[in-house]
């Protein structure tokens, strides 16, 4: 069985990518495009490190056969999944705000 705290680390990580997302949808729109990017940059930093952590689970779950699933990690996995939408979004609007204006 996976543990808590590799659930709430898919959480933090995956949570903190998709504030950083939004926070830089609100700097964009405030003009505000060096402080954009540098969020998005952020985000993506936290998104790689969900990502990873979400990688060795799945390698764990791989080599161990008798693993059970818990609905923590059910829902850890979907904060992963929401955030990478909130951060690939994020991207988007930024690059045409940026172009746009």
């Amino acid at each position: 069985m996976f543990g808590e705290q590799d659930s709430f680390q898919l959480i933090l990580h995956s949570g903190n990518a998709r504030s950083l997302a939004n926070e830089a949808i609100s700097l964009i729109k405030a003009g505000q495009t060096n402080q954009a990017k540098e969020k998005l940059k952020t985000a993506h930093q936290e998104l790689i490190l969900a990502q990873k952590k979400h990688a060795e689970m799945l390698r764990n779950m791989a080599n161990n056969s008798d693993l059970i699933v818990n609905l923590l990690v059910v829902h850890a996995e979907d904060h992963v999944s929401g955030s990478q939408g909130a951060f690939e979004l994020a991207r988007e609007v930024v690059d045409i705000y940026e172009r746009f204006g």
